[in-house]
């Protein structure tokens, strides 16, 4: 029987059902982890601040891999573990590029989520409506999000530059390809960025090396192309029933869908049943 000590889970369309909630099967699961002794965590592309809403301590959820596995942190403690930034140098390209196309700039400083007030106003317009509660709740704001980028070049994680649709997405990934940066689609429009060669896979690396646990004896849970990094990391990939095409392809094992109790299977088939794909 395969032992595995911790699991992963990305959130938006694994661990939050379609209504972004937890469903009450998750929380029960969770809850039969922690008793065994397992260790929770999330690897996320959310900022630290995003996560706020969340009932980390009634999870059991002391660790994340988050903003793309760019910050490792501890909720418990309230610090950074481990951190990576963006080339300060590239920062000026990325804000220009950033002029080109009707977008929304999201930057992330040490596990805060930084944007203008007056694009929260406009998400819908980048396909994003239904995250407004969220960055409105849990965003620290810019009066000018391009200077505050620009003045704390060497500090930030993470970039995400939300467009109003998927080809100017695809023009400004051009316009930036030729620099030495990481980028991966997510939601619609989104065009998400950090540092070369990191991801949500180097980031559950990074998260086992701080907590001394072979990344072998670890499941990354996750449904989108950006988790892709994370499902091959891990000892064992799950993707989730509603995944795309890029992470069930990238998986050693698929569960049930977000609705339907795939993260109850994962931690009772693998995490506690010590299954093999």
């Amino acid at each position: 029987m395969k032992t595995y000590r911790l699991a992963a889970f990305d959130m938006d369309g694994t661990l939050l059902n379609s209504d972004k909630e937890i469903q009450p099967s998750s929380l029960e699961a969770f809850q039969r982890a922690r008793k065994a002794g397992k260790v929770l965590a999330l690897d996320t592309g959310r900022a630290v601040s995003e996560l706020s809403f969340l009932p980390l301590k009634e999870m059991g959820v002391r660790y994340g891999a988050c903003a793309c596995g760019t910050v490792i942190y501890d909720f418990e403690e309230g610090k950074v573990l481990a951190e990576r930034t963006l080339p300060a140098d590239l920062v000026p390209l990325l804000v220009e590029a950033s002029r080109q196309e009707d977008l929304m700039l999201q930057v992330m400083v040490e596990g805060i989520s930084y944007v203008e007030a007056s694009d929260i106003d406009r998400m819908p317009r980048y396909q994003m409506a239904v995250y407004q509660t969220l960055y409105r709740e849990t965003s620290a704001t810019a009066e000018d999000i391009r200077a505050f980028a620009l003045a704390h070049a060497g500090q930030i994680n993470k970039a995400n530059l939300y467009h109003a649709d998927p080809e100017a997405r695809e023009r400004t990934r051009q316009r930036l390809a030729h620099l030495p940066l990481d980028f991966t689609f997510a939601e619609t429009t989104s065009l998400e960025i950090t540092p070369r060669g990191v991801s949500k896979g180097t980031g559950l690396q990074d998260l086992c090396r701080v907590l001394d646990i072979p990344v072998e004896e670890a499941i990354g849970v996750g449904d989108a192309f950006n988790d892709v990094p994370m499902l091959k990391a891990a000892g064992l990939g799950a993707a989730m029933g509603n995944s795309n095409a890029e992470a069930l392809a990238a998986a050693d094992a698929v569960v049930a869908d977000n609705d339907h109790d795939g993260i109850a299977q994962v931690i009772d088939l693998y995490l506690l049943g010590g299954r093999e794909a």
